[in-house]
């Protein structure tokens, strides 16, 4: 390893630099490797869309009522659910991404995924999602602490539009003294090329 400090070589069991005298211990540590999934476009099948194999998605399950987080594990048309055991196709996706921020308080803040008044859970930062949905026209928001009237988006799911790929970015503004002043919110349409890791 090298030196923090000066930044020449050091052995590993050392406790300070022999050139500068820093103690080994004040190394900073390595900032962590983010992998990055470039988007990957779903395919259609008898008016079902079918997501690559190993992708990530979320459902409102008919039946228990549950929404839950799984795997795609199969090229099929159906998606089952994690907690009831049962398969439904869907006919499109939402896709949606919240923007990286820097500063510690937006970075831990909830924004909640809202999809016609039923809530898909949350979104983290710098995280995407994939909601599957139904045939027909559906409400879409992003909603959390400090967020006052939320941007909401009309969809109309068919057979020719079944993607729809939105991005939630939290704006620094000045100095502020409580969530949500000095800071703006935006929750707009992009491409789905624009959505990484989903």
């Amino acid at each position: 390893m090298n030196c923090y400090k000066c930044g020449k070589p050091m052995s590993d069991d050392a406790k300070f630099c022999m050139t500068c005298g820093a103690p080994a211990a004040v190394q900073p540590p390595a900032e962590p490797v983010r992998t990055f999934i470039p988007y990957m476009p779903a395919r259609m099948e008898g008016g079902n869309i079918i997501i690559p194999t190993g992708r990530r998605y979320r459902i409102h399950c008919p039946d228990c009522g549950r929404v839950s987080d799984d795997l795609k594990r199969d090229e099929s048309a159906g998606y089952p659910c994690p907690v009831c055991k049962k398969a439904y196709a869907y006919m499109g996706q939402v896709l949606i991404y919240r923007m990286g921020t820097p500063y510690p308080l937006h970075v831990a803040r909830q924004i909640h995924i809202m999809i016609d008044g039923c809530e898909y859970g949350e979104i983290k930062n710098q995280d995407s999602v994939r909601v599957m949905l139904g045939p027909g026209t559906h409400l879409v928001s992003c909603d959390g602490y400090g967020l006052r009237n939320p941007m909401q988006y009309k969809i109309e799911v068919t057979p020719e539009f079944n993607t729809y790929a939105f991005k939630f970015s939290i704006i620094y503004t000045g100095p502020f003294t409580y969530p949500g002043r000095g800071t703006t919110n935006e929750f707009k349409p992009c491409a789905p090329e624009e959505i990484p890791n989903i």
